[in-house]
């Protein structure tokens, strides 16, 4: 499933979709400030059309186009950015077509609009299978030595479930969350750690006033929710509006790794990322 760029096509690893090893789980980590996870989500996505993609600079990394993914049937696209140098990954899922302006027009809008009803309303979101096969098979490359997830939109849906899981460490914003018989299949019979977990790895970028998540949401919110200013302009539910609201709460605190402590979650700052405070006894 996994494509590198054009021109750009590296050895054949053999990585394929997998039941991950414990080696290749234990690279699973957080290396990026989540508050800018929306602007590069932005930027890959959304950012000079026609033109091949450059580095994305982040924090300390210099994260460039490693392989795509895309499944058109179900509407499931995205991206694995890799920074060579310290081998950190970024698996980016990306969410809803817009109508007239992406790459599948209205036809791919509309067949991710069918995706979230069915999610919404019990039948499963077709996209799962193939973001597990795309993030197991980047599990597997040599070249990625630790890795993390953003999910926008449908996408988080994505990106919890892989959290869930695989106990991944993901950034998601529009976050519609995760459907409740998934979240107690992979419980183990044990919620109350699983959602434990859950907060402790996943951060869920919010905009209070996104009509869209109120309405299609398909179950619990079960990150660390970091509420953005500029609530009521998330009903808009544009990646565009998110990043301005994640750029703007950068400024306004004195530290970035701070935000997850103004959301009264107990993090504490950790240099240039946000990190949570490891369970105390």
């Amino acid at each position: 499933m996994l494509q590198a760029p054009a021109g750009t096509e590296p050895l054949d690893s053999g990585c394929r979709p997998h039941a991950p090893t414990a080696q290749e789980l234990a690279k699973q980590r957080r290396a990026v400030d989540p508050l800018k996870m929306p602007a590069l989500y932005k930027e890959v996505f959304y950012g000079a059309r026609g033109q091949p993609p450059g580095a994305y600079g982040v924090d300390r990394l210099r994260l460039r186009l490693f392989k795509r993914f895309e499944q058109p049937g179900t509407g499931l696209m995205g991206v694995v950015l890799l920074d060579e140098p310290s081998g950190h990954a970024v698996v980016l899922f990306k969410g809803m077509d817009r109508p007239f302006v992406e790459r599948g027009g209205l036809g791919g809008a509309l067949t991710d609009l069918g995706g979230v009803l069915r999610a919404r309303f019990g039948g499963g979101n077709p996209q799962l299978p193939g973001g597990d096969d795309a993030y197991t098979e980047a599990l597997c490359e040599p070249a990625i030595r630790s890795v993390e997830m953003v999910g926008y939109s449908m996408g988080s849906q994505v990106a919890n479930y892989l959290a869930v899981k695989y106990g991944a460490h993901a950034v998601v914003f529009a976050d519609m969350g995760i459907d409740g018989t998934l979240l107690r299949r992979h419980a183990g019979g044990d919620l109350a750690t699983t959602r434990a977990g859950a907060r402790e790895r996943i951060v869920s970028l919010s905009l209070g006033g996104d009509l869209i998540v109120r309405i299609f949401g398909v179950g619990e919110v079960i990150g660390t929710v970091v509420p953005l200013p500029g609530g009521l302009a998330g009903a808009l539910h544009q990646p565009e509006i998110y990043a301005q609201a994640a750029d703007e709460m950068i400024r306004q605190l004195k530290r970035p790794d701070d935000a997850l402590a103004a959301a009264g979650t107990g993090a504490r700052p950790s240099g240039r990322t946000l990190q949570r405070r490891a369970p105390g006894p």
